[in-house]
């Protein structure tokens, strides 16, 4: 390989030509390949919007002057071409034609080496590029994905990420034609470079679309106008290039304007929804954020192309836009986890507060436990926090122990409030409530436990309880803490046939039945809350 070969061509004068810096018009530049050799090797190079043809030895060996359709214009675009030198020559020559009169021939990368092995090194260089386009396409088709379907993160978030996912497609794109992979593997640069014309000419609508959205109002009329606008810019770029007025290339400067435009626009709706306090802070930070890298991005692109020569590379744009639509993605998550949480917590709040009127009905339907639904439920909840349980699954026991009782509501109240001792047949029918209480909440699949609580807060550990005769472990853990607090609260409340029990009674009962009735790890649990003093006497 012989590499690089831009020093030691010459015009037809015999001077000395840069092809990196050549002026404008028609040029012929020969070099000496005598000394060289060139033998398997090939002349390589990329060509800007350039006919061309190359001799070895004045043998014309390849001659590059596409014939375009009126559609596509006249502008090939970038190339890059390995042409074979048959042995023997002497010297190259390269007849260059600039496609456009106002502008230089383009050549760019030129170099005397091994065909396979300068097209490897082109993918080499060109593949991170790559890679970061199709990442920001990628993650535009997920954008757009996630949004057509259901409307799923429009819906969580108010913003319209749908436009914001072609955005991205669309930018990823255009960034794909500045790679040139794809003009290598297709061998239609022009195609490409037509198709990036059309993505850059509808980039505005989508572009204002993202960033109304994310002030919360609507600005119909404005996004309507836009797209009549990129609409129009559309049919005069196809017009004029067709009737070979202009061409597509001049005409890329209107789109770009309109981008601009569309920008200025977009500022100013978001800096007047700053000022009304209608955009979420967190957004606007992730915006800010976004926006600074790409446009620093931007500037380190341009300040290589203007004063180094660094003609369609677009590195540093493109990882500024791939981390703008990063940042989005990541404030969309925590947008959603936190509108999921917000949602939890309401969902919450409201079934403890339905929790406690429901609790409430029961409380008045048995007049003489009046206060036990919600007792019951902050001693459950105070012996399962002593037990080691979580604080979520504290306050679902909590929120269980507020409607334990439930079934009750199905009890005669004449049964219920009978102020003597009941008949068995009156006591079959009390205890019916377990039962009762599981028909009423079974279908509530949010919180399953809230069924289990009220059916198996009357089994024992010893297994003669009801309505299942469950024992030991086959007793549900809520159950089992609703038990305890439930015969505490019993003994110490007052009863249709009785007053309430001592307090010292009540504690000493429920010791002799640790073991029989009561499962002994809750009732331990209960006696470590006793000597905390965080359940005693009511009159202490």
């Amino acid at each position: 390989m012989i590499g690089n070969i831009n020093e030691g061509w010459t015009d037809e004068s015999g001077q000395a030509v840069d092809l990196y810096d050549i002026a404008l018009g028609e040029h012929a530049v020969t070099l000496d390949v005598s000394q060289m050799n060139v033998d398997g090797m090939a002349i390589c190079f990329k060509s800007i919007d350039t006919n061309f043809k190359v001799y070895a030895s004045d043998d014309l060996i390849y001659d590059y002057t596409p014939e375009l359709s009126r559609f596509l214009g006249i502008s090939y675009g970038m190339q890059y071409h390995t042409i074979a030198i048959p042995a023997g020559s002497t010297d190259l020559r390269l007849d260059l034609e600039p496609v456009f009169s106002n502008e230089p021939a383009g050549i760019r990368e030129i170099a005397i080496s091994d065909a396979g092995q300068y097209m490897t090194n082109v993918f080499r260089r060109n593949l991170f590029s790559f890679c970061q386009c199709m990442t920001t396409i990628l993650i535009g088709f997920l954008f757009v994905i996630a949004g057509v379907t259901g409307k799923i993160v429009m819906k969580s978030t108010g913003i319209d990420f749908i436009s914001f996912g072609i955005t991205c497609v669309l930018v990823g794109f255009i960034g794909l034609n500045d790679t040139l992979l794809l003009q290598v593997l297709t061998g239609h640069p022009e195609i490409i470079r037509v198709a990036e014309y059309a993505c850059l000419i509808f980039v505005p609508f989508q572009l204002l679309s993202f960033f109304s959205s994310t002030t919360g109002e609507s600005h119909s009329k404005l996004l309507f106008g836009m797209l009549i606008v990129c609409f129009l810019n559309f049919f005069l770029q196809v017009g004029l290039t067709q009737s070979r007025l202009s061409d597509y290339y001049h005409l890329v400067y209107v789109s770009q304007f309109i981008i601009v435009v569309a920008f200025m626009i977009a500022a100013v709706i978001v800096f007047r929804a700053i000022r009304q306090k209608m955009i979420k802070p967190t957004l606007l930070r992730t915006m800010m954020w976004g926006l600074c890298v790409s446009i620093l991005g931007a500037g380190i692109d341009l300040t290589r192309y203007y004063f180094f020569q660094s003609y369609g590379s677009l590195t540093f744009s493109r990882i500024g836009v791939v981390l703008f639509t990063a940042f989005m993605g990541i404030y969309l998550y925590q947008d959603h986890i936190e509108s999921l949480k917000k949602k939890q917590k309401e969902s919450a709040a409201l079934a403890s507060e339905i929790s406690e009127a429901f609790a409430k009905v029961i409380d008045m339907k048995d007049k003489y436990t009046n206060g036990h639904s919600e007792r019951v439920a902050k001693y459950t909840a105070m012996i399962a926090k002593e037990m080691g349980y979580d604080d979520e699954t504290v306050e679902k026991y909590y929120r269980i122990g507020l409607l334990h009782d439930v079934g009750k509501v199905g009890i005669p109240e004449a049964v219920l409030n009978k102020p003597g001792k009941l008949t068995d047949e009156e006591y079959d029918v009390i205890k019916s409530h377990t039962v009762k209480g599981n028909d009423v909440l079974k279908d509530i699949s949010v919180v399953p436990e809230l069924a289990i609580g009220a059916r198996a807060h009357h089994e024992r550990y010893d297994g003669k309880g009801y309505p299942n005769g469950l024992a030991g472990d086959e007793i549900p853990d809520v159950a089992r803490i609703i038990a305890v607090a439930d015969s505490f609260d019993a003994m110490y409340s007052d009863r249709p046939y009785r007053k309430r029990m001592d307090f010292d009674k009540v504690l000493s009962t429920i010791r002799e039945v640790s073991g029989t009735q009561l499962n002994p790890e809750v009732v331990d649990a209960f006696f470590r809350l006793v000597d905390k003093g965080e359940i005693r006497p009511i009159d202490k």
